[in-house]
């Protein structure tokens, strides 16, 4: 399976609200067609250069990805269609980089983070 780069411009009023569920959703919708999240992470919020869909700023949310390549047609149709996703952009990563890319990724800053299902169980705290 061949590796993506999404950049998802999320909006920001749901987003501030619970940015768990609306990034969630992101992760969702890649796994309902066969993909399998590497990494994700806050990009950025910004102004955007003109209004979508009437907002002013937008979450820019990376995310790393494998998935077949029929899947990509029905993700970005399902992206057109989901509210909390104003734009989408995904690319597909050159093999010979993949690796390097998502472990940067994983690793830049405080807002790098790992999809639940490959983060590595929390310990109990001590009491």
């Amino acid at each position: 399976m061949a590796v993506y780069e999404g950049m998802f411009i999320l909006e920001p009023g749901r987003y501030s609200r619970d940015p768990g569920a609306v990034t969630q959703q992101v992760a969702d919708l890649i796994g309902q067609q066969g993909g399998t999240v590497l990494a994700a992470r806050l990009w950025d919020e910004r102004k955007l250069a003109y209004p979508i869909k009437g907002h002013k700023k937008g979450v820019y949310w990376l995310t790393y990805f494998t998935m077949p390549g029929d899947g990509l047609t029905a993700l970005e149709r399902q992206c057109e269609i989901n509210d909390d996703i104003l734009r989408k952009l995904v690319l597909r990563v050159d093999d010979r980089i993949a690796d390097a890319l998502v472990q940067h990724a994983l690793s830049s800053g405080e807002a790098a983070r790992r999809p639940a299902a490959a983060a590595p169980a929390a310990a109990a705290p001590a009491t």
